[in-house]
Parts: structure tokens; sequence; C-alpha cells
């Protein structure tokens, strides 16, 4: 063998030997998995209803006592003449309240005002002639409370018989309106659990949660009171006011968002 093809069979065999150990690196490599993680997945019952729910109560009450405003007024050219005059029928008014022991009874309002009017004069030789005149309208109220609900009708014929000549205000009420609006509040609220109730059994849910509840308005009001007004000063003697029947209106509103289940 000659020494060129020794030296070509060792550089083939190196070249083999190389391949050899490439490869077997590269096999016997151990192969590295990442492992994945599992995710805790939390179970959550979604065998529920959630819903909106609202209730209005309203509920009547006989009212206890009665807040009255009376107006009058009266004129005159003369201003402490209309002064005097209304003086007067303050007086009268007062006696009147005076004898049936009323609470809270006091003046208000009290205003004097001049005013202008145009009439004709005929003079001695019968022309018309056109004067202006000043008068002095005097305005006076008086405001009073009573419990006496039955006798009110026939005190206010009184009242406007001794020289009262407007109603201005007549406010039925109860003497306590926290307490009624506690009792309509609750009646709202038991309400409200009867017809989750309810809706809960007529939609194959065992039981019922209120999640949130929100109170709406509270009105306290009554109807209109006064079937007669006024009264003019040609009218005849009044010995009853005609009234309408009185109630004390009370409204509540309450709603809630409910979690039938």
């Amino acid at each position: 063998m000659s020494k060129n093809l020794g030296t070509f069979l060792v550089f083939i065999a190196l070249i083999l030997l190389s391949v050899l150990v490439v490869n077997g690196l590269y096999f016997n490599t151990p192969i590295v998995q990442t492992a994945e993680k599992e995710e805790t997945v939390e179970k959550v019952d979604e065998d529920y209803i959630t819903t909106n729910l609202s209730i209005s109560q309203q509920r009547e009450y006989d009212p206890e006592i009665v807040e009255v405003v009376l107006g009058f007024e009266n004129e005159s050219r003369d201003q402490a003449t209309a002064v005097e005059e209304n003086n007067q029928i303050v007086s009268q008014l007062m006696s009147i309240l005076e004898a049936e022991e009323l609470e809270n009874v006091e003046t208000q309002g009290f205003r004097v005002y001049p005013y202008t009017n145009y009439i004709t004069v005929n003079d001695d030789d019968g022309n018309g002639k056109r004067e202006r005149i000043t008068y002095y309208k005097v305005s006076n109220q008086i405001k009073f409370t009573s419990k006496n609900l039955a006798e009110l009708p026939v005190l206010l014929g009184e009242l406007l018989n001794a020289g009262a000549n407007r109603v201005v205000n007549i406010d039925y009420r109860l003497e306590s309106n926290e307490k009624a609006l506690e009792e309509v509040t609750a009646v709202a609220l038991s309400s409200l659990k009867d017809k989750a109730a309810f809706m809960a059994e007529n939609l194959d849910k065992e039981n019922y949660r209120i999640k949130e509840i929100n109170f709406g308005q509270q009105n306290i009001y009554g109807s209109n009171a006064l079937q007669s007004m006024t009264r003019s000063a040609e009218s005849s003697s009044i010995s009853e006011v005609p009234l309408a029947e009185q109630k004390v209106n009370i409204n509540v509103s309450v709603s809630a968002e409910v979690e039938l289940y």
C-alpha cells in the first residue's frame, strides 16, 4: 500500500468517526417536555335568576288636625279709617277663636296699600267730570289649628260672618307623619317579599335573596278641602261652610334587585 493511499484512508476514518460522534450526541440528548399547568376552574352555579321588583304602596288615614288660614280685607278713602276697621275685624275673629280654645292662633300678612280709581261727578250744570280718587286697602290673615274637625264647617261660617271674606288654605294632616310613613313602608316591604316569593315559586326556584333595595318617593297629600272658597260682601249670612270629605294619603315606593335560586 502506498503512503498516499494510507493517508487517504486515515482521513476517511476520521470523517466517519466525527459523524458518529455528532449523531450520538444528537440522538442521546434527552427531550425536555414542557408540562402544561392545569388552571383551576371555579365552578359557578348558574342556576339562578336575577330580576328587579318595585312596589308602590298607598294608604289612607283619617286626619287628626287641621290648619286654617283665613284672609280678610277692607278699604276706605282714609288710611286711618281703613286700618281701624281692619283692627275691629281682627278683634271679632280673635274673640270667636279664643272661645273655642284653639291652638296656635296668630295674625299674619298684614298689609296697607293705596290704589286709585276714577269716578264721574256731575257739576251744577249736569256736566260729567272724571275725578281721580285714592283708596287705601288693608289686608290681613289669621291662622289657627284645631283638633275638633267635626265642628270646623260651623266655625268657618261664624268667622266668615264676623268679617273674614276669604279662605286662604285648609290643610288636613296627621299629628305624626313619621309614624304613618313607617307603617306604610313596612307594608311595602312585606308586599315586596311576598312578590319575590311568588315569583320564585312560579319559576321553579326554591327561594329568593334580596341583593339590593332602594327607597323611592314618600308622598303625603290630601284632597281638595273646600267646596266653597269665598263669599262676597253682598252674600247672606253663612252658618256653615261646605267641606269635602277629607283623607290624608301616604304613598311609599320601594324597588329591589332580587335573586331567585
